[in-house]
């Protein structure tokens, strides 16, 4: 079974964002809140996964010693795709309910 990183799920997710984002601006002419916060979701986990991958190289290469950077660094990745997470399950809750109403 192959495993697929997590990069390639992080550039669907974001795709996807970039798209209900546009289509939002488009019908109101701005957009929408919740469409900006789950784009800076997505945003600061790519950004901390950029820095772990930049300290991983520094300390496995030798040019850096900082471990407790490193782990610093990690455990704001770890909380950033956290956060990303209960975004996701939060909206597919609420999405749900919606789809349950009666009309």
């Amino acid at each position: 079974m192959a495993i697929t990183p997590i990069s390639a799920q992080l550039s669907s997710i974001e795709a996807i964002v970039q798209n209900g984002a546009a289509a939002a601006a488009k019908e109101t002419g701005a957009a929408s809140p919740f469409a900006e916060i789950l784009k800076g979701a997505v945003n600061a986990v790519n950004t901390t996964d950029a820095q772990v991958k930049a300290d991983q190289f520094a300390v496995a290469t030798g040019q850096s010693d900082d471990l407790h950077t490193l782990m610093i660094d990690v455990s704001k990745a770890d909380l950033a795709l956290q956060t990303l997470v209960q975004l996701r399950n939060k909206a597919l809750d609420a999405y749900n309910e919606i789809m349950k109403m009666s009309m």
